[in-house]
């Protein structure tokens, strides 16, 4: 069987659908471009109404007997796929969910055997959940991530969290952590494939062992003592479960090997909201996590997240978020408009008017967008040290700086290389600059 796969959503549906290749591949089964492939997989997400219309949207282009709906849609919401005409749907894209897909094209059925040329994946960023290697993706070998360089590990699935307004958890169910062994291997297999970028992925990065008393530090201890040029990646994760084991990932962190960026959501600033969302910490408790993590890892970069017009946010409350923001001065803040989806307890709450939703929404953007300018342009001048990751355009190339904060760099600089690089010039969202090799 010729397979494809397109992948929307977060970093941990990419990790999935990376998973997914490397299993079908193991079974037999072999790459394709869409227009040759026999089967269709597009791992879908369910994170707001705007993305899921965009799915829909999607989904009814490639609709026929080749086409498979995994992921988050399928699973928390397969009504809404109903209309659909495809050979089937399974959930997030596991072990059992790819052996099914398997089943669902039995060998020989088409006669088709073709040359392995690339699975591609493609992203729709939702405001969300997108982090820094949330991006629309080119070709997608199935060895590791969305190019060369970058891999992901999932390294665990499900959440124990009860936020009223998400319905991951309802696709993802519970807290399932990845044996360490799992993921040692996992890590090496990247490391040898020539991976020089390990993101590691997950619903909250900082639950990881909360079910069988492994933690995030214990296996970033592991992971920072394999031999091999490589770096890690934390992905999201929240503050009240950081907060027990934030002094021992503080210590993890120092070392050189792990990026000096954080993800840690924030969502409302007042209080009171925050407990509408079910949300187990406090303004208070943000920003002095935030402090704690900026004092002891200088240069770190936070990116956060937050949430605009929930049920019941009043002028004062999204002015707490404003002042807040305007005190931690994160580096980005990714921001999504209330959306209810269906079955949540948020659902059942007062929708206000969207129209107040694109004014916070506005609002809060341009107060990121200032607060990044400044952090960046104080850059202007010095000179980082960097890795090339990816190739961009014009005949530029991609590199992160050591807090992974973006750069377009000139000079030339092969793929995978540790750089110095002399800032010129920036924006809200990347710097600028010319390279020297180190």
């Amino acid at each position: 069987m010729k397979f494809y796969i397109e992948t929307f959503g977060c970093t941990s549906n990419f990790g999935n659908s990376h998973d997914a290749a490397r299993a079908l591949q193991k079974m037999g089964h072999i790459p394709s471009t869409l227009e040759e492939a026999e089967a269709v997989i597009v791992n879908t997400c369910a994170v707001t109404e705007k993305t899921e219309r965009k799915i829909l949207q999607r989904l009814r282009l490639l609709q026929g007997d080749r086409l498979v709906v995994a992921g988050c849609l399928s699973a928390a919401l397969p009504g809404s796929i109903g209309e659909i005409s495809c050979r089937g749907l399974v959930g997030p894209l596991n072990r059992d969910a790819t052996v099914k897909i398997a089943g669902l094209f039995p060998f020989g059925e088409s006669g088709g055997t073709g040359n392995s040329v690339y699975s591609a994946s493609r992203s729709i960023a939702q405001e969300s959940t997108r982090s820094p290697a949330c991006k629309t993706a080119g070709k997608d070998t199935g060895r590791h991530s969305r190019n060369d360089l970058c891999g992901i590990i999932n390294i665990a699935e499900g959440c124990n969290g009860g936020c009223s307004y998400c319905i991951v958890r309802k696709a993802r169910g519970r807290l399932k952590s990845k044996s360490l062994r799992e993921i040692i291997d996992e890590a090496r297999m990247l490391r040898d494939s020539g991976v020089v970028e390990i993101q590691l992925a997950a619903q909250d990065t900082a639950s990881y062992g909360n079910d069988c008393e492994l933690s995030l530090p214990a296996l970033l201890r592991e992971l920072c003592a394999l031999p091999g040029d490589f770096m890690l990646r934390l992905g999201m994760m929240n503050p009240d479960t950081l907060q027990p084991h934030l002094a021992e990932t503080i210590e993890a962190m120092q070392s050189p090997k792990v990026y000096r960026f954080l993800h840690i959501p924030l969502q409302s600033g007042s209080d009171r909201i925050l407990g509408r969302m079910g949300r187990r910490y406090t303004s208070e408790d943000f920003a002095k996590t935030a402090g704690q993590l900026r004092s002891a890892l200088p240069g770190l970069s936070l990116n956060t997240d937050a949430i605009v017009g929930f049920p019941g946010e009043a002028a004062e409350d999204f002015q707490k978020t404003l002042d807040l923001v305007g005190l931690v001065q994160p580096d980005k803040v990714n921001i999504t408009k209330f959306s209810p989806r269906p079955g949540t307890p948020a659902a059942r709450l007062y929708d206000m008017p969207d129209r107040i939703k694109k004014d916070r929404s506005r609002e809060l953007t341009r107060l990121w967008l200032q607060i990044a300018a400044r952090n960046n342009e104080r850059l202007v001048g010095r000179t980082l040290q960097a890795r090339v990751t990816e190739r961009g355009r014009n005949g530029t190339m991609k590199a992160r700086a050591a807090n992974y904060l973006g750069m377009v760099v000139y000079g030339n600089p092969v793929m995978g290389s540790s750089i110095h690089v002399k800032i010129t010039a920036s924006n809200s969202y990347y710097l600028t600059g010319w390279a020297d090799l180190v």
